[in-house]
């Protein structure tokens, strides 16, 4: 086991330096610049920003800085338009909340997908597959752009139940959880059962009921861990996605996450900001495709060679 991570880690690390790099260069292709603005600035003021920024160096020599300054310090350097601030700040000040709010919708997307596959798979073609199968299908139409509106409508509007946004205690996490998990919830619950059902029509499921274990026996200890390996893959990218914040989860109940930081980045020209949650979006996926690779491995250890 200890080689295959080693294998798999002299992948990863060189795929997360070319990432950095290639960032680098697409923020610095962009048309225009850092400190360009409908007014354009006097040309000593804009020398004197360049110069204090870096960035009149040589292109190679500002790329060996930001890649050395992220892999022996990670510092993403300063912000363009917060010179007050650093982009490590920016991203600690959002990344807590949407790893909480984030964190816990993977929780509940994973316990209630997998359940409702894994129920469906068992009682196939009874009243529990097809209701599983339809709120499978209800919550696939339902992405986090649909849900959210409906939630602050009813839950906020309608009968005042819940805060509408914000930030504070776990009763400001419940209609972000619920609008980022639900479709999730639906693609966990659908792959579920599609392999259960592979799996309980396998030739070691069938010898295991003909020595007479007890379905529940069955069903967790030998149906169910194989059944897995396609949800864990679909884990791995989902896990990311959801920690690493939903621009439409920010924006709609006004979380402070690192998705509104992106959207306002983007559109304040401040390149450094930008570069840093696209890095660490980009480490953060090479991180558990890592991770999914050693499950997968654990799972069926014919996979490590």
């Amino acid at each position: 086991m200890f080689g295959f991570i080693l294998r798999r880690l002299a992948v990863a690390i060189p795929t997360l330096l070319l990432l950095i790099v290639v960032s680098f260069l697409l923020m610095h292709a962009a048309p225009g610049g850092p400190f360009t603005q409908e007014r354009a600035l006097p040309p000593q003021v804009l020398a004197n920003l360049n110069a204090k920024y870096g960035l009149d160096e040589p292109l190679w020599r500002q790329i060996a800085g930001y890649v050395w300054g992220i892999v022996a310090h990670f510092d993403f350097g300063p912000s363009f338009v917060y010179p007050d601030r650093s982009v490590n700040q920016i991203i600690a000040a959002g990344f807590p909340v949407t790893l909480t709010y984030g964190g816990v919708a993977f929780v509940v997307a994973v316990a209630v997908g997998v359940a409702l596959g894994a129920a469906a798979a068992i009682r196939q073609n009874s009243w529990m597959d097809y209701l599983a199968v339809g709120i499978s299908i209800g919550a696939q139409v339902l992405p986090n752009f649909v849900m959210a509106p409906i939630l602050v409508l009813v839950f906020t509007l309608w009968l005042g139940w819940l805060p509408g946004g914000g930030w504070g205690g776990p009763i400001y996490w419940i209609m972000p959880v619920v609008a980022l998990s639900t479709s999730f919830m639906a693609s966990i619950a659908r792959i579920t059962r599609s392999s259960m059902l592979e799996v309980l029509g396998s030739n070691h499921i069938r010898t295991a009921r003909a020595k007479g274990l007890p379905e529940r026996a069955v069903i967790l200890r030998h149906a169910l861990k194989p059944a897995m390996l396609p949800v864990i893959s679909y884990l791995g990218p989902a896990f990311v996605t959801m920690i690493t914040g939903s621009v439409v989860i920010d924006m709609y109940f006004s979380t402070g996450g690192i998705g509104r930081s992106f959207v306002d980045s983007a559109l304040n020209r401040d390149y450094a900001v930008m570069m840093g949650i696209t890095i660490l979006v980009g480490a953060l996926t090479i991180l558990f495709s890592l991770v999914v690779d050693v499950l997968y491995a654990w799972i069926d250890p014919k996979i490590r060679y």
